[in-house]
C-alpha cells in the first residue's frame, strides 16, 4: 500500500509539475498547485510555499517553479542555514529557532557557507562563544572559519 502511495505521489507530482497547472489552465497559482495535491492525495501536509509532506516527512513533494522572493538558495523562508560547500552547496542543516543552541555538528564536516532567509535581522556564526561571521536578512556569505554553531 505504502508503495503505491509512493509511487502515486511522484507520479502526480510529476504530472503537475510538467503540466504547470493543476486547478485549471488559467489558475496557475503555487498555491492553486499544492491545494489541487493535496485534494488528490489526502494526509498529506503543506511544509513550505513549494511543498507537500506525506507519512511523518517520509515523503516530500517540491514543486517547481516556487522560489519565495525572500529564500536564499534552498534555504526557506524564515529559515536560516548552513552549508558544507561554498556557495550555498554540500548538505545543508536548516534552522527556525534563534533561542536554540543550533550545533552545526551534525553536518559532519566543516560549514563553508550560511545563509539567512529571514526577512530581518542577522544571523551569526560562532566558534565557541566567538562570533565569526554575520549574515544579513535574505543573503548568504562563504567562509573559511570554524563554525561551531548559528545564532540570531
Amino acid at each position: 500500500m505504502r508503495t503505491r502511495m509512493i509511487a502515486a505521489l511522484l507520479l502526480g507530482g510529476a504530472l503537475l509539475v510538467a503540466s504547470g497547472t493543476a486547478a485549471s489552465a488559467t489558475d496557475d497559482s503555487l498555491q492553486s498547485r499544492i491545494d489541487a495535491v493535496l485534494e488528490e492525495f489526502p494526509g498529506g501536509v503543506q511544509i513550505a510555499p513549494d511543498q507537500v509532506s506525506w507519512e511523518s516527512g517520509e515523503v516530500i513533494l517540491t514543486l517547481e517553479g516556487a522560489a519565495s522572493p525572500f529564500s536564499v538558495g534552498n534555504c526557506a523562508t524564515g529559515a536560516f542555514c548552513a552549508y558544507t560547500g561554498s556557495s550555498l552547496s554540500g548538505t545543508r542543516l536548516q534552522f527556525t529557532n534563534c533561542s536554540g543552541t543550533n550545533s552545526v555538528a551534525p553536518l559532519g564536516a566543516p560549514v563553508r557557507s550560511v545563509a539567512n532567509a529571514r526577512t530581518s535581522g542577522s544571523v551569526y556564526a560562532y566558534n565557541g562563544s566567538t562570533k565569526v561571521l554575520t549574515v544579513a536578512a535574505v543573503s548568504w556569505k562563504n567562509t573559511t572559519a570554524t563554525v561551531t554553531r548559528l545564532g540570531c
